[in-house]
């Protein structure tokens, strides 16, 4: 029961200072990864300087995004012109 709490709390813990929850913060890189690397996981990883295993898991929700990542998202969206916010 205390696993469920913990990840309740979470979710619902902003990553960063604009206050992206993990599930916002799952739905940008999603978004990022559909509309700018083709929905594929290994060259979203090559852009964002991680190992696929890592995006994989942020994809499928099993990994928590954190503050970097998802400013580096912001900032490869903005490069690109696409629109993930």
């Amino acid at each position: 029961m205390e696993t469920n709490n913990n990840q309740t709390n979470n979710n619902e813990t902003a990553v960063d200072d604009r206050g992206t929850t993990q599930q916002g913060g799952h739905e940008l890189l999603k978004k990022l990864r559909d509309g700018g690397f083709e929905g594929n996981d290994q060259k979203f990883a090559v852009a964002l300087g991680r190992p696929v295993e890592e995006v994989a898991a942020w994809m499928s929700g099993k990994d928590i995004v954190d503050d970097d990542i998802v400013m580096k998202a912001r900032g490869i969206a903005k490069e690109r012109n696409i629109t993930i916010e």
